[in-house]
């Protein structure tokens, strides 16, 4: 017993000299915010304050339910455009505020991160790469990958190639008033334009009977391990729960898939230093194979690529064309501004696709109303503030944000705001776009600032195309799904979960 009375005040003394280093930062900050201005945010009401396990819970709910855009829409309803909750025990502000975006994505860029929120969920399958990391490796990987998503290589180079998996596309599609959904077809369509664009062969997706075993396995296994990084998101460093055998397997076998492509293409000749004047059509790998020597990087950065490339187009236009079912007017008035461009007497580029101004209409609101990333999440990286969500109010001061505090942005919530695009902001209409001027930050299908999707000018290219070559086959569109709302399937991008069931006539 004299050894337990001796021991319980040392334990005490332990306890409050490990509390004053956590009480010291507390009062630092707390003083910070004062000496800058922060005003505290508005606080969500929660059943647990020590976990946050009931927002938690209720926005897996909403997953579960193909609601998860709409609940974080509801959220900000009833709290405002900036608010804070407490998840999985940290600070997480949730905004869609158009100057915090611009503060966190362009120019505090420094201080937020995405590598402490995603390379355990993204490394085991896609490695080290852009997707996944901050600091000097990101800028390594941005200045290798970017120079290839350049504007002069879609227009000139992609569009040709392109063209024959349209064409693929629009013959398995009927013509006689059957239904059909589109959502697979358009999945496929991307797969091959992405393995082709990126690998250099394209998996013949869209023909069942030409895929090969080896792309069949390599599409099942990436498959498999998409679901399973997307668990491993939602479920942060609970490693037990995430990794199976299987998984470890699709890691191994997209690895190896990819692996085959770098080797055949480091025993291409042509994969030499290209002649300046010889017109080609790009390739990833071949790429970065010119820009580095590092095999195992050059894997990683095609895994990182691939993970939203092979789904963008496909994402896009099932959404584009769920809308344009319901708004067969609008289906008509977009034919009519195609076939008045011309035809195909003049050839189609990037720069003629962005002169079709309703083509860019319809293509903008159908990113607006359904973008193909719902929500962007960041990580505090360092003590920093927000400009704008502290206080309560009309009149909102700065926020103080402690290092690692998390930042969602909704971009589905932030793009529906009525006092930005209208009291008809949830309806889907294009004609607003032919005087409407978002403020900058407020309107952002594919983020902004260092981080913006390098190959946004790919995907919007394709999408229009794809849109132009369809309505010149077919005259007319009708719904055929009883569902008339969007329901969303959340993976790492917002599907729909009924596709896009349709029939046209030519």
């Amino acid at each position: 017993m004299p050894g337990l009375i001796i021991t319980f005040p040392i334990l005490v003394l332990i306890s409050i000299l490990c509390a004053l280093p956590r009480l010291k930062i507390y009062h630092r900050r707390q003083a910070a915010a004062r000496d800058l201005g922060c005003l505290p945010p508005t606080y969500v009401q929660q059943r647990d304050p020590i976990f946050g396990l009931d927002v938690v819970l209720q926005l897996l709910e909403a997953l579960r339910n193909g609601r998860r855009n709409v609940s974080f829409g509801a959220l900000f309803q009833k709290y405002g455009h900036t608010f804070q909750t407490n998840s999985w025990g940290g600070n997480k502000i949730f905004t869609i505020e158009p100057k915090n975006l611009q503060a966190v994505l362009a120019t505090d860029f420094a201080s937020w991160g995405v590598e402490p929120l995603r390379l355990f969920a993204f490394e085991p399958f896609v490695g080290k790469g852009i997707m996944c990391c901050d600091g000097t490796f990101w800028e390594h990987s941005r200045a290798l990958i970017k120079p290839t998503f350049t504007k002069t290589q879609i227009a000139d180079l992609h569009l040709s190639a392109f063209e024959a998996h349209v064409q693929r596309l629009i013959q398995s599609i009927p013509g006689d008033g059957t239904t059909v959904d589109l959502q697979p077809l358009f999945a496929r369509m991307a797969l091959d334009s992405s393995t082709e664009f990126i690998f250099g062969e394209a998996v013949g997706a869209l023909d069942p009977y030409s895929i090969s075993n080896t792309a069949r396995e390599f599409l099942g296994a990436y498959s498999h391990g998409q679901m399973v990084v997307g668990r491993r998101f939602q479920l942060p460093h609970w490693n037990i729960l995430t990794q199976d055998r299987k998984f470890l397997d699709s890691c191994k076998a997209a690895q190896a898939f990819v692996q085959k492509y770098i080797t055949n293409a480091r025993m291409d000749p042509q994969n030499a230093t290209p002649e300046k004047s010889k017109v080609e059509r790009f390739i990833l790998v071949h790429e970065l194979l010119k820009r580095t020597k590092d095999v195992k990087d050059v894997r990683n950065q095609l895994l990182n690529i691939f993970l939203p490339a092979h789904e963008a187009t496909g994402v896009a236009l099932t959404n584009v064309f769920f809308q344009l079912a319901r708004n067969p007017s609008v289906y008509a008035k977009l034919r009519k501004e195609i076939h008045a461009s011309g035809g195909d007497q003049v050839p189609w580029t990037f720069e003629r696709l962005k002169s079709l101004r309703y083509l860019q209409h319809v293509i903008s609101e159908t990113f607006r109303l359904n973008p193909s990333i719902g929500t962007t999440i960041r990580i505090a990286l360092r003590d920093t503030t927000l400009p704008t969500g502290g206080g309560s109010g009309e009149s909102k001061g700065p926020m103080y944000v402690n290092k690692g505090d998390i930042v969602t942005f909704s971009l589905y919530a932030l793009h529906r705001r009525k006092d930005l695009f209208g009291p008809d902001a949830d309806k889907f209409r294009p004609e607003r776009w032919e005087t409407l001027r978002p403020p900058q930050w407020s309107y952002m299908p594919f983020g902004g600032g260092p981080r913006v999707c390098p190959g946004q000018n790919l995907a919007l290219t394709e999408v229009a195309y794809s849109l132009v070559r369809i309505l010149q086959a077919f005259g007319a569109i009708e719904n055929r799904d009883p569902v008339v709302e969007f329901v969303e399937v959340y993976k790492l991008t917002t599907d729909s979960k009924n596709g896009a069931k349709v029939a046209f006539v030519r």
